[in-house]
């Protein structure tokens, strides 16, 4: 992927630099590079589509295509590692790829001889084998060539969208496949670009139920997507690139920082490093707890399926279930240790990478003090203070509201008691959208006090979307400043706070509010004939912002024209409204006028 700042920009597969050929060879490393191999990927990726999503067997063209794919990849992989320059990392660079050509060769030797003796010998598992094999080469020379893009002068910004953008697309693509649903059933272009949208941008919202419309195969579809959009597609392309040993170049650290809303450009590799292990570690642990929490009469491999697609979706904040009521359904209703583990998962993913990682940093120099062992005190950031209290003060305070709205005031169901209940749907509210009741069963107080904590959302750098607790702790604080008239301004916790950090913030609250008013108004005029009221249609479209997920059973009721509006909703959501008002926007680059100032009454 990146490269040193002093080294060449490289324009070949892995290990293949530009300067270093010369002689005979040259054209034929240029095809092998440039042609042949994408073609290999791109047919084995062609294969492996048809058969998980078309054919679900090995049919005669696949099983020709998959083994001619495989042998032509061995020998071109074998001879680009002899033809390559002996000079340099050039060959150590190849040899990965030469261990998978080499077992790609032999099973793929293995199926040519068996089906010249007749046998049928069509297994599922070794086509899929050579598939994968083949394609995981390509994917990792088209990581090695992002260098061409990411070198390039991109705005931070059209890279975040355009990376999602592309992952929203071939999400699309994947589920109208047709086992992606079940059988009898039939996705259309909007649905599975709905779904493809919630998915990729963590929200939840749903036009057909994920349990009893998708399949399996929909569903991996699905998590995967969820795991994608979750992380952010350009991040998993620079991990990759670190664990490849590709390195990060200076540009590709700046560009990342801007992404992950880090700026200590120094530390980039290992934040993402830690982003991506402490998110797979969560979600490992989750889904073994979630195991552990299910009825053993269930098979063991629905268990296993169900617990991991409900760590990774809570994690990510996204919200989809694969029971057909979401956690209303029977087969977890109740469950306490289900519940308990989904809301610690959505408040760990919802924090932010920054902060999980000062945390980290100080409970290790906590321990090792308690040790007697010298070290650095680690003093926690005034950010993962503020987003620590914010958090805090919204979970507790979100339960005991809605434990008064819907129980005292209202006789809401619950689900688990009345306590969990409240607890649980005060941190699913803040961008997680999963439900242990039917929504269209709570108080109208109670979905006041949701969208509250909708529009609030998670906290910066997360996987959790809203106006963020920082961007409102920060608006409130400074607007409580400005009000006193004091000329101290914004302290927290023994730190100044600039006063342009608060007036940002506000911004960013009317610019969201703004946002939201626009589209509440179209939204009315696009649902106008449907007779839905404005609560239930202010209630989804602050859901599809905020990416929560949260619906009182009327995604699917909506006109295709709504749904079209919540996929803009979600998408800019889960960007980010300044950011993509920032990039719409072109820079004012004009100079400092120098006329003349003069106030303007405000009271």
């Amino acid at each position: 992927m990146g490269l040193s700042i002093l080294s060449p920009v490289r324009y070949g597969f892995p290990g293949m630099d530009e300067s270093s050929e010369s002689g005979p060879n040259t054209t034929g490393l240029h095809i092998c590079r440039q042609v042949l191999h994408p073609l290999l990927s791109i047919c084995s990726a062609a294969c492996f589509l048809a058969l998980v999503g078309w054919t679900g067997e090995i049919t005669g063209w696949i099983h020709w295509l998959t083994l001619a794919a495989g042998l032509v990849f061995a020998l071109e992989r074998t001879w680009l590692l002899w033809a390559a320059n002996p000079r340099g990392g050039e060959r150590r660079r190849l040899i990965l790829h030469e261990v998978v050509a080499v077992a790609v060769f032999f099973v793929s030797l293995a199926l040519l001889f068996r089906e010249m003796s007749g046998a049928d010998f069509h297994t599922t598992g070794w086509h899929v084998f050579i598939q994968l094999g083949v394609l995981v080469s390509g994917l990792a020379s088209m990581i090695h060539h992002q260098t061409r893009f990411t070198a390039r002068a991109v705005h931070p910004g059209v890279m975040l969208i355009g990376s999602f953008f592309a992952i929203i697309v071939v999400g699309t693509l994947l589920l109208k496949m047709p086992r992606c649903v079940l059988p009898g059933e039939t996705c259309s272009w909007l649905d599975a670009a709905f779904t493809s949208t919630s998915a990729v941008c963590v929200t939840g919202l749903s036009v057909q139920n994920t349990a009893t419309f998708f399949s399996h195969t929909g569903q991996i579809v699905i998590l995967l997507l969820i795991q994608v959009g979750g992380l952010g597609i350009m991040t998993l392309t620079f991990f990759a690139a670190v664990v490849l040993l590709e390195g990060l170049s200076l540009h590709d650290r700046l560009l990342l920082g801007r992404m992950i809303q880090d700026n200590r450009l120094s530390r980039i590799s290992k934040t993402l490093t830690f982003i991506v292990v402490f998110t797979i570690m969560c979600e490992g642990i989750g889904a073994a707890l979630l195991f552990a929490g299910m009825d053993a009469e269930m098979g063991w491999r629905e268990r296993a399926f169900h617990s991991v697609f409900h760590a990774v979706s809570a994690f990510c904040n996204a919200g989809f279930s694969t029971f057909p009521d979401n956690m209303a359904s029977g087969v977890v209703r109740a469950n306490g240790i289900w519940q308990i583990c989904v809301m610690l998962l959505i408040v760990i993913g919802g924090l932010g990478s920054l902060v999980v990682e000062d945390l980290c940093q100080w409970f290790l120099a906590r321990y090792r003090k308690f040790l007697g062992k010298e070290g650095s005190r680690h003093r926690l950031r005034i950010h993962t203070r503020i987003v620590l209290v914010t958090t805090g003060v919204l979970v507790f305070g979100g339960a005991l509201v809605i434990l008064a709205t819907e129980f005292a005031l209202w006789n809401g169901p619950e689900n688990g008691g009345k306590v969990l209940t409240a607890f649980f749907h005060s941190v699913t509210a803040r961008t997680a959208g999963f439900n242990t009741v039917s929504m269209s069963a709570i108080g109208p107080m109670t979905v006041n006090v949701l969208m509250i904590l909708m529009v609030i959302g998670g906290s910066p750098g997360g996987t959790a979307g809203g106006i963020r607790t920082t961007v409102v702790a920060v608006g409130l604080g400074h607007l409580w400043s400005q009000l006193r008239m004091g000329h101290r301004g914004m302290v927290a916790f023994n730190r100044t706070i600039p006063s342009e950090t608060g007036s940002q913030a506000l911004g960013l609250i009317l610019l969201a509010v703004i946002w939201l008013a626009g589209n509440f108004m179209l939204f009315q005029f696009i649902e106008a004939g449907n007779g839905i009221s404005d609560t239930r249609l202010l209630f989804e479209l602050i859901s599809a912002f905020a990416t929560v997920g949260l619906s009182i059973d009327l995604t699917p009721l909506l006109s295709d024209g709504g749904k079209t509006l919540l996929i803009v909703n979600m998408f800019v959501g889960r960007i980010g409204l300044l950011t993509v008002m920032a990039t719409l926007v072109p820079p004012d680059t004009r100079t400092v006028s120098g006329k003349p100032r003069e106030d303007i009454l405000l009271n």
